[in-house]
């Protein structure tokens, strides 16, 4: 047994000056983790299946090709990426002595162990979502072993290393758009100064020591056009201007005046803004290879809708999400149907405080338009109840609100079944959607326009137009509509992203920025 043991000991240590690069390669690769360069590999399995392909020899023995990837790795960061991810110090300087190193087994090993692992983040991210959110349930690209192989040895082959890897960047225009914004962050000056105000406020025509600061800033931000002034301490109608732009990008009251808020906003470094822009990156790699030509996206943290048609954003409407005790979820759901006049079950956690009413004042249920039903749904009358010795946590019944234009859910309801009962919804409370903050709801997804999207998603003017959906309407029965084609929906948090009116910070209004940015940020 011993003898046995000491075989495979000197099999897996045996000197690369008395192996052939085949033996190397293939001893290398037989260890579940293997390890080069005192680099561990990180996409294992993607690389041994190139080098089966390629009959375990050498594969990077062009320096044009080479070249090409230290290039592609070097500008991962315009990605969102980090270029260390992918070996790049070490690649480095082994590229210093490129001559020396063609066909090095070691520098092969890492620039295949980048190029796979690079690829793979491009087209499915680096973090696991699933590590972020329970309630995820995207799924994520599956990468091919065997097809990831014969992909790199061709574009190898054929020198067609960028372009290899510009096929696999997601192509929704909202990413490149951030990337954009990503390298303009890059380029602002380093010298970030903090704006303090003299006064806990500053209004037009004020003086104040930090409006010099101020003006630079919204300069730098491309907010107002450079200009000669003659009293640089006063807070002139362009800087006012600059300002309201500013608010808006950021969810604020657009009044111009610099208060705490604003000052906030101010005083985000382009560092942060770069941080936050890189995590939004990364959300839209999750889910850019999910995407059918059509489909609604849900963005919970900047309460829109965006409906694509085409492979294009032809409609967007306001939404009100989960509060931040009953947040949103993030997950997919398919729409595969909506209903007219809907009626309302409670769910048990409202119905709790419905009791307390309904002892005070039974007539409370007329007026809400609920009837009581059992678990069966058969109608139970309400008096012959004992209200007063109710049992608020073992109630045996439901309420359900019966169809009317104060219904709960409003007049129209669109369903995706899933585990968490959410769906969109019309809804009686339309004052909430002129808030810019509108986490208001228990966790189901408010519409502004609900016949709007009913028209657009049915896209059936002859049995479904705006004039039949009202007529359905006004018969006040409850009456289901079924999609000719399920309509993927996503429900998805994105705290930057451009919109009609161009680009928007929001809030981060459920915490989930920093778990994603610290994820980010570690080594892999």
């Amino acid at each position: 047994m011993r003898f046995v043991v000491a075989l495979l000991c000197c099999a897996t240590f045996v000197s690369p000056v008395f192996a052939s690069k085949l033996d190397q390669l293939e001893l290398i690769l037989m260890h579940s983790s293997p390890v080069v360069a005192d680099k561990p590999l990180h996409s294992t399995d993607l690389v041994r299946y190139a080098y089966q392909e390629n009959g375990y020899d050498v594969i990077w023995q062009n320096e044009r090709v080479i070249s090409q990837l230290l290039s592609a790795i070097e500008n991962s960061w315009q990605e969102g990426l980090t270029p260390s991810d992918y070996h790049f110090a070490v690649l480095k300087d082994y590229a210093k002595n490129l001559d020396a190193h063609l066909g090095d087994i070691d520098f092969d090993l890492l620039l295949t162990d980048a190029v796979m692992t690079y690829a793979t983040h491009l087209i499915r991210g680096k973090v696991n979502p699933k590590s972020l959110s329970a309630s995820w349930n995207y799924q994520l690209y599956s990468v091919t072993p065997q097809k990831a192989a014969s992909q790199l040895l061709y574009h190898v082959k054929q020198q067609s290393i960028p372009e290899g890897l510009s096929q696999l960047k997601p192509k929704l225009p909202q990413y490149q758009k951030l990337k954009n914004l990503l390298l303009f962050f890059h380029q602002q000056p380093k010298d970030f100064k903090q704006v303090t105000l003299d006064a806990r406020i500053l209004k037009r025509n004020q003086t104040d020591n930090s409006v010099p600061v101020i003006r630079k800033r919204l300069e730098d931000y491309r907010l107002i056009d450079k200009v000669s002034v003659e009293n640089e301490r006063v807070y002139s109608s362009d800087l006012v201007a600059g300002i309201r732009k500013l608010q808006k990008q950021n969810q604020l009251p657009a009044d111009g005046v610099i208060g705490k808020d604003t000052l906030k906003v101010l005083n985000i470094t382009p560092q942060q803004h770069i941080e936050t822009i890189k995590a939004n990156l990364e959300r839209i790699r999750w889910v850019e290879n999910s995407l059918d030509d059509e489909f609604l996206v849900v963005n919970i943290a900047g309460y829109e809708l965006y409906l694509y048609q085409h492979g294009e954003l032809t409609w967007r409407t306001n939404v009100v999400v989960g509060r931040n005790y009953t947040k949103t979820p993030v997950f997919k759901g398919q729409m595969s149907y909506l209903v007219v006049n809907p009626t309302w079950t409670v769910p048990r956690s409202i119905a709790r405080g419905i009791i307390p009413r309904v002892q005070k004042d039974i007539s409370y249920l007329d007026k809400k338009d609920f009837m009581v039903v059992d678990s069966r749904r058969n109608p139970i009358d309400a008096s012959t109840i004992d209200w007063q010795n109710v049992n608020r946590r073992a109630f045996p019944y439901w309420f359900v609100q019966r169809p009317s234009e104060t219904n709960s859910l409003g007049q129209i309801k669109f369903m995706l079944p899933n585990r968490y009962s959410i769906y969109l919804h019309d809804t009686p409370a339309k004052s909430l959607f002129a808030r810019e903050q509108r986490a208001f709801s228990h966790g189901c997804v408010r519409v502004e326009q609900p016949f709007k999207l009913a028209e657009m998603i049915l896209n059936d003017d002859d049995n479904w137009s705006q004039k039949a959906l009202q007529e359905t309407l006004a018969t006040r029965e409850t009456t289901r509509i079924n999609l000719a084609k399920p309509l993927d929906v996503f429900l998805m948090y994105w705290t930057v992203s451009y919109n009609h009116d161009g680009l928007h910070f929001y809030p981060d209004v459920y915490g989930r920025d920093q778990k994603l940015i610290a994820k980010l940020r570690q080594p892999l």
